[in-house]
C-alpha cells in the first residue's frame, strides 16, 4: 500500500459563519378602535429608529429591518365597522363615566328623544339625562368619519447577527422605538415560534405578501410620524439631509452641448428630475465671484468655464497663483485650433536653460502706448504693491518721475529701429543710484523733463530713493523674475492677447515678490481694457479673465479690481474672481463685484461667510444650508436674459468628466513648442546676461545720437 502525502499548501475552503435572526410582528394589543399615541415633530419620532439603526454594526456582518406595509381600507368595510361598533355600543347602554344614564324608547321613546333635544338634554319625565355625544365617541373610538383616512398595517421587524445576544439586542431596540406609540393601546410583539409561522414570516418579509395578523387598522394621525421625512430635530448621523430648502433651477436655463455662446456652470437638476449641464449665456454673464472653502471645487469650476470658453474661440486669462489649474488645463488646450494662440507664463521656472517669456512695463514697441498710461500703470502697480497710499508722496513722485524718463528714452529707441536698447523696471535702480550713468542719458530728454532732475531730484531726501529700489530689490531676488522683466522686448502684451482672443495662464513664482507681480499684472490688464476706447465697439473681442485666490490679488492692487468691475463692461473684458472669504476683501472691491456680478456662487462656507451670501439672495436659502453644502456642490445665481435668477443647487463637475473628448496629453509636446514660438521664448540664461549689459547697451545707443537727433530732429518732440 502506498501512502502519498500532498506537500503543497493547501488553501483552506471557507466556511458560512452561522446566522442567528430574530423575528417580530407588531399588532395592536387592545381592539382596533382604541388609537395609539399621535406622535409629535418634537422630539423627532424617526430620532430613536435612526439611533437604534446607527448602532448596527454592518461592517461585523449585523443587519436590522423594519418593514412597514399599508394598505388602504376600502370605505364600505369601513362601514360596516363602524355599524357593528355603533350596534355594540348601544347594546353596552350609554355611560358618563359613573353617572347612571337612562332613556331611549322605554322612557318616552322618540318624543321623549326629541323633547330632550329641545330642552338641551333634559328628558320631559323626571329630569332623566340622554346619551351623549362622547357615549358615540367612546364606542367608535378612533374610527370616527372625522378620523380621515385608514389603512391596515403590517409591522414586521428582522435582526440578523453572528451571536444571538447581538441580534436580540438590536432586536429590543427596534421594540424600544414602537414602544413610545403606546397610549389607549399599545403594539405587542409577537414571534415566530414554528416551523410554519418562521416560513410564513420569511415569505411576507421578502415578497410583500400582506397578510397581518388580525385586524390592524391604523389613521393618520398614529402613522404620520414614521411615515414622514425626517425633520431638523433628528440629529441622528445616519440620516441622509437634503442639504436645506434651495429654489428649483430656472425652467428657461440653458442646457450646455458645446455651444460657443454658453458657459457651462455644473450639472443641475431640471423641473423634469433630469441631471442636466446648465450654462448661463455669454451675453448675460459680465462679472462674477465664487466663494467658498478650499479645496472644495472653486477652481476646478473657473478651469472648466475657462476651457470652454478657449475652445469656443473667445480669449482668455487665468491668474492661477499654485500652478495646479494649468497643469491640469494643459491636456485639454493642446489642439491645432488653440496652439497658435496659447501663451504660458511659468514665473516659477529658473533653471538656466529654461525657456521663458518676457514682459518690459516700460516698453513703447505697441503704437498706442502712451507715455503717460505707462507712467500710470508702473506707478500706480508698484505703490500699490508696496502699501504706499498716500503716507509716500515722494517716493510716488520720485518713482512716476523716473518711469516717465526711462519711458521717454524706450519711445526714443523704438523710432530710432533699436528696440532692443529699451529700458526695464531693473534700470529704475539704475536711473536712482547711479548718478553718472543718469547724468549722460539726461541731455536725451526734454528741457522740461531735465528740469526736475537738475534741480528738484538733488535736494529731496535721501532716504526717499531706497523707498522706491526696494521694490526692484525684490524683484531681483529670483532668477525667474529677472528674465520675465529683464529683457528689453515684450513678448507678453495683454492687449494683443485682447484684440487677438490669445488664451493665457499666469502662474506666479511662488516666491515674496508674488503680490509685486500680481500687482503689476492686474494693474496691466486694467490699462490694457481701457485702451480699447480706440476700437469701435463692434470690433472689441470679448476677453474673459479669472483671478484666483482674489484676496491676496485684492490686498495687493488695492482698487484695481474695483475699477475693472466698474469700468472695463463696456470694453467687453470680463471678470471672474474667486475667493475663500468675501469679508476679508476690501470694501471697494466686495462692493463693486457684488454691486455689478451677474454670477454668485458658493460652495460650503463658514457661518459668517455663509449668512453674508445668504444675504444677498433675500432669504431665498438660508446661511446653515451654505455651511452644509457637500463638497463641489454650490449655491449660484446668475443673470438669465437680463434678469438675476434665485439661487440654485449646482453639482460641480471636473474637467476629466465634462471635457474627456478633449483629453490629448501626447500633444503636450506639440503644445510646448507652439508656446515657445508663440512667445518667442528664451534660455533664463541669456535674458540674464544681456540683462547686465543692458545699462552699457543704452548709453551706448544714445551716445551714438547727437542731442539734437530726436524722431524729426528735434529733441523736444516726443510721442506722449
Amino acid at each position: 500500500m502506498t501512502l502519498t502525502v500532498p506537500l503543497d499548501k493547501q488553501t483552506p475552503t471557507p466556511t458560512s459563519r452561522a446566522r442567528y435572526v430574530e423575528r417580530a410582528e407588531l399588532t395592536l394589543g387592545l381592539p382596533d378602535r382604541k388609537p395609539l399615541a399621535a406622535l409629535g415633530l418634537a422630539p423627532d419620532p424617526l430620532q430613536q429608529i435612526a439611533a437604534a439603526f446607527a448602532s448596527v454594526r454592518t461592517e461585523s456582518g449585523e443587519r436590522a429591518d423594519v418593514v412597514l406595509d399599508l394598505v388602504p381600507v376600502r370605505e364600505r368595510h369601513l362601514a360596516r365597522r363602524r355599524r357593528r361598533l355603533l350596534a355594540r355600543s348601544r347594546r353596552r347602554g350609554p355611560s358618563a363615566y359613573g353617572e347612571r344614564l337612562t332613556g331611549g324608547l322605554g322612557t318616552g321613546g322618540v318624543w321623549g328623544t326629541v323633547a330632550a333635544a329641545w330642552n338641551g338634554g333634559t328628558s320631559h319625565r323626571g329630569g332623566e339625562r340622554l346619551p351623549r355625544m362622547t357615549d358615540l365617541r367612546d364606542g367608535l373610538g378612533k374610527l370616527d368619519p372625522a378620523a380621515g383616512a385608514v389603512f391596515a398595517v403590517q409591522i414586521l421587524l428582522r435582526t440578523e447577527a453572528a451571536h444571538p445576544q447581538a441580534a436580540l439586542a438590536r432586536m429590543h431596540q427596534l421594540l424600544a422605538v414602537f414602544a413610545t406609540t403606546s397610549g389607549e393601546n399599545y403594539l405587542k410583539p409577537r414571534r415566530p415560534r414554528t416551523t410554519w409561522s418562521i416560513a410564513h414570516f420569511d415569505r411576507r418579509f421578502a415578497s410583500g405578501e400582506f397578510a397581518p395578523r388580525r385586524r390592524q387598522w391604523l389613521t393618520v394621525p398614529e402613522l404620520a410620524g414614521f411615515l414622514k421625512p425626517p425633520t431638523a430635530k433628528c440629529h441622528a448621523s445616519g440620516v441622509v439631509r437634503s442639504g436645506g430648502l434651495v429654489p428649483p433651477a430656472p425652467a428657461d436655463l440653458p442646457i450646455y452641448t458645446g455651444q460657443p455662446d454658453l458657459v457651462p456652470l455644473g450639472a443641475v437638476t431640471y423641473a423634469d428630475g433630469r441631471e442636466r449641464i446648465g450654462a448661463a449665456r455669454v451675453q448675460d454673464l459680465l462679472f462674477g465671484l465664487q466663494l467658498g472653502k478650499s479645496g472644495h471645487g472653486k477652481t476646478e469650476a473657473a478651469l472648466v468655464q475657462c476651457i470652454a470658453m478657449a475652445h469656443s474661440g473667445h480669449g482668455t486669462w487665468f491668474l492661477d497663483p499654485h500652478g495646479e489649474a494649468w497643469a491640469r488645463a494643459k491636456p485639454y488646450l493642446a489642439h491645432p485650433h488653440i496652439a497658435p494662440r496659447l501663451w504660458e507664463i511659468d514665473l516659477a521656472k529658473s533653471a538656466p536653460d529654461q525657456l521663458v517669456a518676457s514682459w518690459n512695463p516700460l516698453s513703447m514697441e505697441r503704437p498706442t502706448s502712451a507715455v503717460k498710461d505707462i507712467v500710470r500703470s508702473v506707478t500706480e502697480g508698484i505703490a500699490a504693491a508696496q502699501d504706499w497710499g498716500d503716507h509716500a508722496p515722494r517716493a510716488r513722485t520720485i518713482l512716476a518721475r523716473t518711469t516717465q524718463a526711462l519711458a521717454l528714452l524706450n519711445q526714443q529707441a523704438v523710432q530710432s529701429g533699436a528696440p532692443d536698447a529699451q529700458a526695464t523696471l531693473f534700470q529704475i535702480r539704475s536711473w536712482l543710484t547711479d548718478e553718472n550713468w543718469r547724468e549722460q542719458l539726461l541731455p536725451r530728454l526734454p528741457g522740461r523733463v531735465r528740469a526736475y532732475w537738475t534741480n528738484t531730484f538733488p535736494r529731496l531726501a535721501s532716504d526717499a530713493v531706497p523707498t522706491v529700489t526696494y521694490a526692484i530689490d525684490r524683484l531681483d531676488t529670483s532668477p525667474a523674475l529677472q528674465a520675465f522683466f529683464g529683457s528689453p522686448r515684450s513678448a507678453y502684451d495683454v492687449r494683443t492677447a485682447m484684440d487677438s482672443g490669445h488664451v493665457v495662464f499666469v502662474c506666479p513664482s511662488g516666491s515674496e515678490a508674488d503680490a509685486l507681480v500680481s500687482c503689476l499684472l492686474i494693474h496691466d490688464l486694467h490699462r490694457a481694457g481701457l485702451s480699447r476706447q480706440d476700437t469701435p465697439r463692434p470690433g472689441r473681442r470679448t476677453f474673459w479673465a479669472w483671478g484666483d485666490e482674489l484676496t491676496a490679488l485684492d490686498s495687493s492692487s488695492k482698487g484695481f479690481l474695483a475699477a475693472i468691475a466698474e469700468q472695463l463692461r463696456k470694453y467687453e473684458v470680463r471678470f471672474i474672481g474667486m475667493t475663500q472669504m468675501a469679508l476679508r476683501l476690501s470694501a471697494i472691491t466686495r462692493q463693486a463685484l457684488l454691486q455689478n456680478q451677474s454670477l454668485l456662487s458658493t460652495c460650503a462656507a463658514d457661518y459668517d461667510e455663509a449668512a453674508f451670501v445668504a444675504r444677498r439672495w433675500n432669504g431665498h436659502v438660508t446661511p446653515e444650508t451654505v455651511t452644509e453644502l457637500p463638497k463641489y456642490h454650490y449655491v449660484m445665481s446668475i443673470n438669465l436674459n437680463g434678469r438675476p435668477t434665485k439661487p440654485f443647487r449646482v453639482r460641480g463637475l471636473p474637467v476629466e468628466d465634462l471635457f474627456a473628448h478633449y483629453d490629448n496629453p501626447d500633444g503636450i509636446a506639440d503644445l510646448d513648442r507652439a508656446i515657445d514660438t508663440n512667445l518667442l521664448r528664451r534660455p533664463v540664461a541669456d535674458i540674464l546676461t544681456s540683462l547686465e549689459d543692458l545699462d552699457a547697451t543704452l548709453l551706448a545707443h544714445h551716445a551714438q545720437r547727437t542731442p539734437g537727433s530726436g524722431a524729426d530732429g528735434d529733441p523736444t518732440t516726443f510721442v506722449d
